[in-house]
C-alpha cells in the first residue's frame, strides 16, 4: 500500500496533461508564426528578401560575427524565466504562454526563409534556428514541465491545501542544471558549428 502511495505522489495524472498542454501550445503558437511569416506586401517582402540575402552573403564571405556571451545569455533568457516562474504559482498561467511565444518565434524565423528562398530556404533557415533547437528545445520543454508541476503544488498550497508535497527535492534541482547545461551546449554550437554550416547553406540559396 505504501509503495502504491508513493507511486501515485511521484508521477501525478495530471502530469500527461500538462505535458500535453505545453506541446499543443507550443504547436499553436508555431502555426501562429508561419501563417504570419506569410503575410506582409511585397514591399516588405522585398525588405525581408534584402536582408535575408545580405545576411547570407556576409556569411559567405565570412564576416557574419557569432559571438559566444551574446548567444550564452539570449539562450539563458529564455531558459531562466521559466526555471524562476516554477517557484510561483503563477506559473500554471505564464509558463503555457512562453512555451507559445517560443514555437511562435521559432517557426516565424524559419517561415521567412521559406518565404524567400521557397523549399530551398528551410536548408538555412533549419541550420540556423534547427539546430540549436536540437539542445534548447529539451532543456525548455523540460524545465517548463517540472517548473509547471511545482506552480501547480504551489499553486494548491495557496488554495489552501496544506498537505500537498512540493517537489523541491534535490533531483529536482538537478533536472534544472542540467537544463542549464543544455542551453550552454546550445550556445557552443550557435558559436562552433552552425556558422561552418550556415555557410554551406547560403551556398544552396545563393
Amino acid at each position: 500500500m505504501g509503495k502504491r502511495e508513493q507511486r501515485k505522489w511521484d508521477l501525478p495524472w495530471g502530469q500527461g496533461a500538462v505535458l500535453v498542454l505545453l506541446c499543443l501550445l507550443f504547436l499553436a503558437g508555431g502555426m501562429a508564426g508561419c501563417l504570419f511569416a506569410g503575410l506582409g506586401d511585397r514591399s516588405g517582402a522585398q525588405e525581408l528578401r534584402d536582408y535575408l540575402v545580405d545576411y547570407l552573403s556576409l556569411v559567405l564571405e565570412g564576416q557574419a560575427a557569432y559571438p559566444f556571451w551574446p548567444a550564452v545569455w539570449k539562450e539563458l533568457c529564455l531558459l531562466l524565466p521559466v526555471l524562476l516562474l516554477g517557484l510561483a504559482a503563477a506559473g500554471v498561467v505564464v509558463i503555457p504562454l512562453v512555451l507559445a511565444v517560443r514555437g511562435f518565434f521559432f517557426a516565424f524565423s524559419v517561415g521567412c526563409f521559406c518565404r524567400v528562398f521557397g523549399a530551398a530556404g528551410l536548408v538555412p533557415g533549419l541550420v540556423l534556428f534547427g539546430l540549436p533547437a536540437l539542445l534548447w528545445g529539451p532543456a525548455l520543454f523540460l524545465a517548463a514541465f517540472q517548473s509547471m508541476t511545482s506552480s501547480q503544488a504551489l499553486m494548491r498550497r495557496v488554495m489552501g491545501d496544506s498537505r500537498c508535497t512540493l517537489p523541491f527535492t534535490p533531483r529536482y534541482w538537478l533536472w534544472a542544471w542540467l537544463c542549464v547545461l543544455l542551453v550552454l551546449a546550445c550556445a557552443g554550437a550557435e558559436y562552433a558549428v552552425v556558422p561552418v554550416l550556415l555557410r554551406a547553406a547560403a551556398r544552396v540559396v545563393l
